[in-house]
């Protein structure tokens, strides 16, 4: 147990260096902000308390929006992604199973990688409409919003997919 907090303590604690220090440096284009960090909220087990994944995403949240100066729109957009994937994968993911098979979280090995990248972009995409919405907030923006958040939602995928694929080989 202590070694699993310990393990995702260094997993956020690298994913927050990737965003602070790369990816916020890097010049995408306006359309195009990538957030690899939300890598660590779909990695969290199942079995993890509720109320502790919401925390963990409040406090990166409140982290990135500390260094960022976004006010607020990281928590927000966290707390968000962490509420949607308890109820997710309470309400419509077979946690039994996915446990069965010795997951703690779900996977391209479980059902395909159809399945992993559905339920991942979901929750991205949710991740990056809220922060968006929060960023622009004007009714004016609905298209840049819609173009935002989808753009940053395929690179994010991305790049946890490069993350995933990296730190998978180790």
């Amino acid at each position: 147990m202590l070694l699993d907090g310990l393990r995702y303590t260094i997993i956020a604690l690298l994913l927050l260096v990737i965003q602070f220090f790369f990816i916020q440096n890097i010049n995408f284009s306006t359309w195009i902000q990538p957030m690899p960090y939300l890598y660590l909220l779909l990695i969290l087990p199942f079995s993890m308390n509720r109320f502790l994944v919401l925390g963990i995403a409040f406090f990166m949240g409140f982290l990135l929006d500390s260094v960022g100066d976004t006010y607020g729109m990281h928590a927000a957009s966290m707390v968000t992604l962490a509420f949607a994937k308890v109820n997710i994968d309470k309400r419509i993911l077979d946690i039994d199973s996915i446990q069965l098979q010795g997951y703690n979280y779900l996977t391209p090995q479980y059902k395909g990688f159809r399945y992993y990248a559905v339920y991942t972009l979901l929750l991205i995409w949710l991740h990056h409409i809220v922060f968006s919405i929060l960023n622009y907030f004007k009714f004016s923006a609905v298209l840049q919003i819609i173009g935002v958040s989808g753009l940053s939602t395929i690179f994010t995928f991305l790049f946890i997919l490069l993350y995933a694929t990296v730190a998978g080989r180790r």
